[in-house]
């Protein structure tokens, strides 16, 4: 299953930011042989082969049919955020209700984004909020059969129910996103059969910890990057990056049930100069942005559901 993993993103042309945060434990590629995901038959306790191991594991990174994600902030700053003091920064997205947006795969689209206005200056700093609840939607078909929910078998599977599903698998009140619970460990949320019975739905998961622990293992500042313990995750190639986890009313979070949002502060090498005469192009990428998360149990084949991974996000400032 997935494992936490602060060092994958990597910043090239303009800036590329990956929500590292949730990522998988190897830069994990699902392997397709003709159109099919390459996954043994039968019960095998390593299902799936990915490309960077050259072997089959129970767990692989794919990229997913659409992608939703909530932004709440995005903008540049003249001091850092790590500590949550936002107030200088100017915006590109600065939404209290948020800015749901879709990625498709293989398509383009303009985000639901207003009008913005940034100042001419120089910005060393770059933050952005989002929803730690992600959306994936999803399917494909496999060289052999797999187990899905209720025992329903075949070889194309896809995300058939909304969970959502906690990062640590844990059950608990997620109340504050506006769901009762998280499912429960060992819930399946993937459906397996023919292609013409598939329906891919949205399948959720919530980011609400900074660390592989259990939510019930403890509550330290670094498990949240709480009260200006942002967790620092070193060098993302254009800088340096710190994330922290926040509640609804943007104070830092405390625990897995408090937290809704995710603070990611970027430091930049080569900060954005603004002009008067400033154009502005957002791109997204979803490649390998989805974790296919197979049970590691030798007494069955079952998929177990669809994990969030980065997304990547390029903002290029041309004057």
């Amino acid at each position: 299953m997935k494992t936490l993993h602060l060092n994958k993103i990597i910043i090239s042309v303009g800036l590329f930011l990956a929500l590292i945060v949730f990522s998988t434990g190897a830069d994990a590629s699902c392997r397709y042989n003709s159109g099919l995901l390459d996954v043994q038959s039968g019960n095998q306790q390593y299902q799936v082969y990915e490309t960077s191991e050259g072997q089959y594991v129970d767990a692989c990174t794919d990229t997913p049919d659409e992608y939703e994600i909530t932004f709440f902030k995005l903008g540049l700053c003249t001091a850092t955020t790590s500590a949550n003091d936002l107030s200088s920064c100017q915006y590109i997205v600065n939404n209290t209700a948020g800015v749901t947006h879709v990625i498709q795969a293989g398509t383009s689209g303009a985000m639901d984004i207003p009008k913005f206005s940034i100042d001419p200056g120089t910005y060393p700093y770059m933050v952005v909020v989002v929803s730690n609840k992600l959306g994936i939607k999803h399917s494909f078909t496999a060289a052999n059969s797999l187990t899905g929910a209720s025992s329903s078998a075949g070889t194309t599977c896809w995300t058939s129910n909304a969970g959502p599903s906690a990062y640590t698998n844990e059950q608990h009140n997620t109340a504050h996103v506006g769901i009762s619970s998280t499912t429960a460990d060992g819930t399946q949320l993937i459906s397996c059969g023919a292609a013409a019975d598939a329906a891919p739905i949205f399948s959720y998961e919530i980011i609400n910890i900074l660390s592989e622990d259990n939510c019930l293992d403890g509550s330290s500042n670094s498990q949240y990057g709480a009260n200006g313990d942002a967790s620092s995750f070193g060098s993302v190639g254009n800088g340096t990056a710190a994330v922290s986890l926040l509640q609804s009313t943007d104070a830092f979070a405390t625990a897995c049930t408090n937290a809704t949002k995710i603070l990611w502060t970027t430091t930049l090498t080569t900060p954005y100069v603004v002009t008067a005469e400033s154009t502005w192009q957002l791109n997204m990428k979803t490649t390998d942005s989805v974790s296919v998360d197979f049970d590691n149990d030798s007494g069955n084949n079952n998929i177990m559901k669809m994990g969030a991974d980065p997304i990547q996000l390029y903002l290029t400032v041309t004057d």
